[in-house]
């Protein structure tokens, strides 16, 4: 009950401030329906189809991503330190959080897949691959928004907060496989490609749009990385929570 309080509460927040849903969808949908135009011809094949997966990590960038932003409107209303001497469990207060980041996240990826349905996109691995999709992008967001909620209890303010977030957004999306094939990267990039976890994620989503088999090795390594790391910031926010109360 207290995790369901605290989610709809920052529900509530992101209904009365709907300019963040609307700036976090527009940058993947800009990728993917300009980006992917221009590039086909040269591209070949469905271009559209192979940088969806990296589109869908971008949503999740953006809308998870700045979802830590409301901690601090909420500390400038003085409901955070409300919140922070009650008793409800420093757990619940993070995933709360989470859980309000993962429900607007899928709902912009929504998005982003019925447009890129009217492209010729195609979930190749059927229903199945909908299911581990679904999997592998919740872990996904409880990392990147459990980094977010951190981050927001460690930096003094919002300016700060968007800084540090975009310094980590665009290398992390472009030293990746998010818009192009992994053997056309330049051998001196390879390395720092692959040390990128957000790379495997994008491999095993592209596995699961492009190809009617399910890898299963890369979808089990791309799952671990996510929720050890999402698991490593999700306990530091709770010990930051109890460090502050």
């Amino acid at each position: 009950m207290e995790t369901y309080n605290l989610f709809w509460r920052n529900i509530k927040w992101r209904f009365q401030n709907p300019i963040t849903i609307f700036l976090t969808v527009i940058p993947p949908i800009f990728w993917l329906v300009l980006y992917s135009t221009v590039l086909t011809k040269s591209m070949g094949g469905n271009y559209p189809a192979f940088i969806l997966a990296g589109l869908l990590v971008l949503v999740i960038f953006s809308s998870s991503g700045s979802s830590g932003v409301s901690n601090y409107a909420s500390k400038a209303d003085g409901s955070f330190y409300r919140i922070l001497i009650s008793p409800v469990r420093r757990s619940s207060i993070v995933m709360g959080h989470v859980l309000d980041a993962a429900v607007f996240s899928f709902i912009e990826i929504g998005i982003l897949l019925i447009i890129s349905f009217f492209m010729s996109v195609r979930i190749t691995s059927g229903f199945l691959g909908v299911w581990l999709m679904a999997i592998q992008l919740f872990c996904t967001m409880f990392f990147v928004a459990s980094l977010s909620y951190t981050l927001s209890l460690q930096l003094p303010n919002e300016n700060v907060f968007h800084t540090m977030m975009n310094t980590f957004v665009l290398p992390v999306f472009f030293v990746s496989t998010a818009l192009i094939p992994f053997e056309n990267i330049p051998a001196g990039f390879r390395f720092f490609v692959t040390l990128n976890p957000f790379t495997h994620v994008i491999n095993s989503l592209r596995n699961l749009i492009l190809d009617a088999f399910v890898d299963w090795q890369l979808f089990g390594l791309a799952v671990c990385l996510m929720l050890i790391l999402g698991t490593v910031f999700f306990l530091l926010s709770i010990k930051k929570l109890h460090h502050d109360s």
